[in-house]
């Protein structure tokens, strides 16, 4: 399933399209490190959205996918604001450490603790560069950014794939429901 969504950058520049027509803009370089420090905990309030959908049973599939979908519009949404593609054919390295993978890879899709522990390792991933951005002068490399933000795509796209669930036809459907929804809808700032 991975491979339906590599590359990335049509994904993105639709993404960045809709997203830009309904008003909200993305961070374009490190320097907006306030603005990138916002949308990794956008992505991470999706992550959080995805465990609750866990938490309740019987597991709704087609919900966890549109959360999961959630999680990395915003993550490829990021990533096209600042020039990386997130999800290319050559690009940077994107491959998740052996403990995240196995970690994902052995979620028993019957046991709520299980996908929540991959949910959260999904976060973690999100979070890792965050704590470098709340000191300016600090904030990564934009490759050590493409690389966490394009491990945390991998491992939401790896947990999907394990569960059976159609994460490109969710993000799709996504995307076309975010075209319609209009200016700042939701009534959000950000």
């Amino acid at each position: 399933m991975d491979t339906d969504l590599r590359p990335s950058r049509p994904w993105q520049a639709r993404i960045r399209a809709v997203n830009a027509a309904n008003g909200w803009a993305a961070p374009t370089g490190t320097g907006e490190w306030r603005e990138i420090v916002t949308r990794l905990a956008l992505a991470n309030t999706e992550v959080a959205e995805a465990i609750e959908v866990v938490r309740r049973r019987p597991l709704d599939r087609p919900h966890l996918a549109e959360e999961l979908a959630d999680v990395v519009i915003r993550l490829f949404d990021l990533g096209e604001g600042l020039g990386i593609e997130v999800l290319g054919q050559d690009a940077h390295d994107v491959t998740p450490s052996g403990s995240e993978m196995v970690a994902i890879g052995l979620t028993d899709q019957t046991d709520t603790t299980g996908l929540v522990v991959a949910l959260g390792i999904i976060g973690a991933r999100i979070a890792r560069p965050i704590p470098a951005f709340t000191a300016p002068e600090r904030a990564p490399a934009m490759s050590a950014l493409a690389h966490d933000i394009g491990v945390a795509c991998t491992l939401a796209i790896e947990l999907a794939g394990c569960l059976g669930l159609n994460l490109r036809d969710a993000i799709d459907s996504k995307i076309t429901l975010n075209a319609s929804r209009g200016f700042h809808h939701g009534g959000k700032a950000i």
